[in-house]
């Protein structure tokens, strides 16, 4: 860079402004460069090498500590020098739960170094970065946590349905165990030795196998062999699997306690009589139970978040309690499914007893009787069809969740921002087939503004302006029906388009900004050809006002610009006039050309001192000047078709009527234009017709602010003018404007335009944004880049949505592979529910053996037999998934908004939208209609093979 050889010797200079003349020998011996310069090592400390600031190279030096210190220190004493320490950090080093305490270290670091170091700074990103870790690892716990809980409360109805099954088939053994004299805590510790002589086997065989099987599922699921994540074990996954199995042993052991309160006798009693009812229904404890849930839900509803912030501390924390509510919730419907599943049965079976068959009747009234395990077993498959459906649509509806989030952020396939808006154009006329090199290249100007609502002055509620070209918006927009209450974008788009001839001399552009650019609009008075300047009579209304007239135009390109008519003196009839030439711009650079005919869009009144005082200017015969003469243009005997500049912020302050009294004489009037103190807007006049609202788009918190509805009409502000709008449609959330922060509204981009020539303070600004959609969202950018600079403009930023979608899909913590995990939960609880279904029909069947021995001798007939054990099973499996997916997509749609936590702790912006993978759903009903259809194929074979005689014979003892 400075062109120094190994072994030179260089004199150095200090920079200190000291004029001794000190210097020091420095021997160039050796070259320290870096291998990998993309090192983390070297992660911060670019500027510590030679490099170009400007055009001044900087090459630093590279010595020992002693000749810093012997040498430089010596001499040159008091020499400025800066200290610096430089730590790195090895993040594979400690876990999760050492944050915590590294959080304090570094507090404790940067309070000792502020306190102990003079001058001293502390440059550090860990803390953010660990603050942002701590708050996604909360946030990824919120689903985990809730599907545990799910997972843990149907497991444990599972359990108790399965202890129910298992102790009604030892019930006849365990009246015999008491007839003969087994006292009934014996029983119960039989019961309990035997539980544990199956529980700690499946435990040791379940912890060995379990680090085999993670890593075979985390293999299907989650890719731990690319990733090399090693699968290991700790003590807390033993403490589970052990407590699950105390768990398993306890439910059964309490069973068996309730079985044996009663004898031989009472045995034979129950076998006589109908099943009794159980507790809950016999005293209506469910209804009490369902009330307190209800509170609890409730309280979930108005607390709209699992997340608190405990007083005195910034971290977010997670209140289990009301991770319960769900659970809750589905406690509480399958209350509601066993108070009242039997009633619809019996009173089904009463509906249909005269017309229907035999086997559906007793099938019906067999349900009726003794309804408590055949409803367990459809409040179980309700519960785990119930879990399937919310497991699979929370995972799509993360996963999509993400994808919208970065569309939304976006707004099309490619946005691009630009410096657009610095230039007085209406548009940079990107054409798609100015871009034919990007096949199926679309694009959009946008125009992003901020501005004010005009309910209470000026100073009122800002929201953010989105001007698009509605003709074009919707082919390139990413866009959901439910932001607009169902609505499409291009309706939305139709419902605000201008009107036809807004801009009826709107003129095609080449696609450059200077000297050619497309037109703002605003219509106006067209020049004469070859008009070369402007005259008019001007009459101020009062001494020194130092007033001057000037005059807005658009070229033939349609380039909107301001000239200078001129500046009339004293009260009196003076003829001003000026020629047809742009108005320097403050940066002071040259106006561009302008090119003939030109149309005149206003007639402005200014000063360069400010107008603070009311006014009045008299105006009379407006002239082009040509080279063959003045050419009258208007001579204001009718102001018909003139209008004031109104300014919305302050209506009313300007007025335009004739005056007779003060004239050129000769029986001709004049046109007053006067003005009120106060106003902010542009002051002129201008030819055309009275002001029409724009159509406009508009966030619901702008009918509220405004206190208006649809079709009213309100009057907003930008930072270059004030105009009205009329609301002609509500959306909750439009592409990249979150409604969150502040009001939106969206108009078209013509419109503006339009108005922004008519009466804005300056020429108006052209878009700031380009918006694309191509199948090649980066040869796009490439290309719209490359364009946006060979006119002039600077790309400030640049987004692709595939760019952003993959970002956010790729944080572990964002997404944690929920699809494979929620997989793997829901195919355990099918499982257990297809053993729980097996369970029940082996029971139930080996029970109603006489029951099937005496209709076949009081005639039923072996299909009438079959009909009617079939339908029981699968009118509990139909039930059960019916009522599953139906509370499923319930309770989903009911916890979605308080899932909708994005980082910091707020709202997602867009809202999730509720999708349920129905595939993963496909598998599992037919692994649940697999399990029916071997039960339905095995109960044929055991009805089949029924000894009617060998079954009477035996009575119970059989």
């Amino acid at each position: 860079m400075v062109d120094i050889a190994l072994g030179e010797v260089l004199s150095a200079h200090p920079a200190t402004g000291n004029t001794e003349e000190k210097t020091i020998d420095v021997r160039v011996v050796g070259i320290f460069e870096r291998i990998e310069p993309e090192d983390d090592f070297w992660y911060g400390r670019q500027h510590n090498f030679s490099n170009h600031n400007g055009d001044w190279p900087t090459v630093p030096m590279f010595t020992t500590e002693a000749g810093i210190l012997q040498q430089v220190a010596t001499r040159y004493p008091g020499i400025y020098s800066n200290v610096t320490w430089i730590y790195d950090l090895d993040r594979q080093g400690f876990s999760f739960d050492e944050v915590d305490e590294i959080q304090q270290s570094i507090r404790l670091m940067r309070r000792d170094v502020v306190s102990l170091l003079d001058n001293s700074t502390v440059s550090l990103k860990l803390d953010r970065v660990l603050d942002e870790y701590s708050e996604q690892l909360v946030l990824s716990r919120i689903p985990l946590y809730l599907m545990v809980f799910l997972v843990v409360g149907i497991l444990a109805d599972y359990l108790a349905l399965v202890s129910a099954l298992t102790i009604r088939s030892r019930s006849a053994e365990i009246a015999m165990l008491k007839s003969r004299g087994a006292t009934t805590p014996q029983v119960g510790l039989m019961v309990f030795v035997e539980g544990l002589l199956l529980a700690v086997p499946a435990v040791i065989v379940g912890t060995l196998l379990a680090a085999p099987v993670a890593g075979i599922l985390g293999s299907l699921f989650f890719d731990v062999q690319r990733d090399g994540i090693l699968i290991v074990l700790s003590s807390r996954a033993f403490l589970l699997g052990a407590a699950g199995a105390l768990l398993s042993v306890i439910v059964l052991t309490l069973s068996t306690l309730v079985a044996a309160r009663q004898g031989i006798v009472e045995f034979r009693q129950a076998g006589a009589r109908p099943a009794r009812a159980p507790l809950l229904h016999r005293y209506y404890l469910d209804f009490l139970l369902l009330a307190l849930i209800g509170l609890i839900w409730w309280q979930i509803q108005s607390r709209s978040s699992f997340l608190l912030r405990p007083v005195g501390r910034g971290e977010l924390e997670i209140d289990f309690t009301l991770l319960l509510g769900p659970v809750l919730g589905l406690l509480a419907l399958g209350l509601i499914v066993l108070r009242f599943f039997p009633l619809a049965v019996a009173l089904l079976a009463r509906l249909i007893e005269p017309i229907g068959p035999v086997w559906l009747v007793q099938g019906m009234r067999r349900v009726g009787r003794d309804p408590i395990a055949p409803g367990s077993l459809v409040v179980l498959l309700m519960l785990a069809t119930a879990l399937g459906v919310i497991g699979s649509a929370f995972g799509s509806t993360l996963e999509r969740s993400q994808e919208d989030r970065a569309r939304y952020q976006v707004g099309a396939d490619v946005r691009i921002q630009h410096t657009g808006n610095r230039q007085p154009v209406a548009t940079l006329g990107l054409d798609d087939r100015e871009l034919q090199e990007v096949p199926g290249l679309r694009t959009v100007e946008v125009s992003r503004q901020t501005g004010n609502l005009l309910t209470q002055g000026f100073s009122s509620e800002r929201f953010d302006l989105l001007a698009v070209d509605t003709s074009r918006f919707h082919r390139v927009a990413w866009f959901r029906p439910d932001f607009a209450d169902g609505q499409p974008l291009g309706e939305l788009m139709r419902d605000i388009q201008p009107p036809p001839g807004l801009n009826e001399q709107r003129q095609p552009a080449e696609l450059q900004i200077s000297p050619a650019a497309l037109t703002g609009g605003g219509g106006g008075i067209l020049l004469p050809a070859d008009a070369t300047g402007l005259s008019l009579w001007a009459n101020p209304g009062q001494p020194g006002a130092r007033l001057a007239v000037g005059a807005r135009l658009r070229d033939s390109t349609g380039y909107t610009f301001d000239a200078i008519i001129g500046q009339p003196g004293d009260p009196g009839w003076q003829k001003i006039s000026g020629d047809i030439e742009p108005l320097r711009s403050r940066s002071n650079r040259p106006p561009p050309s302008v090119a003939p005919p030109f149309t005149l869009v206003n007639i402005q009144v200014f000063s360069r001192f400010g107008i603070s005082d009311p006014g009045v200017l008299f105006m009379d015969d407006l002239s082009a000047i040509t080279p063959d003469g003045e050419m009258l243009i208007e001579d204001f005997q009718s102001l018909a078709n003139w209008r004031v500049a109104e300014d919305y912020t302050r209506p009313g302050l300007y007025a335009l009527e004739s005056s007779q009294a003060v004239s050129r004489g000769g029986g001709q009037q004049s046109a007053a234009y006067s003005w009120a103190p106060g106003g902010v807007s542009l002051r002129a006049i201008r030819p055309g017709p009275p002001d029409a609202p724009v159509a406009a788009i508009v966030s619901p918190s702008v009918l509220e602010l405004a206190d208006i509805g649809v079709g009213d009409t309100i009057g907003i502000a930008t930072a270059n003018l004030a105009f009205p709008i009329r609301v002609a449609a509500v959306a909750d959330y439009f592409p990249t404007l979150d409604p969150r922060d502040q009001p939106f509204i969206v108009l078209d981009l013509e419109a503006l335009n339009f108005y922004n020539d008519r009466l804005g303070r300056r020429p108006g600004s052209g878009p700031n944004e380009v918006w694309a959609s191509a199948p090649n969202e980066f040869a796009a950018r490439e290309a719209l880049t490359r364009t946006l600079e060979d006119m002039g403009l600077t790309v400030e930023d640049s987004l692709i949505a595939t760019e952003e979608i993959r970002r956010r899909v790729d944080q572990p913590l964002a997404n944690a592979s929920w699809g494979g995990l929620l997989a793997l939960m829901f195919l355990a609880l099918v499982l257990a529910s297809a053993s729980g279904v097996v369970l029940f029909s082996y029971v139930d069947t080996g029970e109603r053996r006489t029951e099937f021995a005496l209709l076949r001798t009081l005639g039923t007939s072996a299909g009438q037999l079959n009909g009617m054990v079939w339908f029981n099973l699968l009118l509990m499996v139909i039930c059960g998934v019916a009522l599953g997916t139906w509370a499923g997509q319930q309770i989903g749609a009911t916890l979605l908004p308080v899932l909708e936590v994005s980082e910091g702790g707020v709202r997602v912006t867009p809202p999730m939208a509720l999708q349920t993978n129905w595939l993963t759903l496909a598998v599992a009903y037919l692994a649940l209609a697999a399990v029916a259809v071997g039960n339905v194929v095995w109960l044929a074979w055991f009805t089949t093979r029924l000894n009617i005689q060998q079954v009477l014979r035996a009575g119970e003892a059989g």
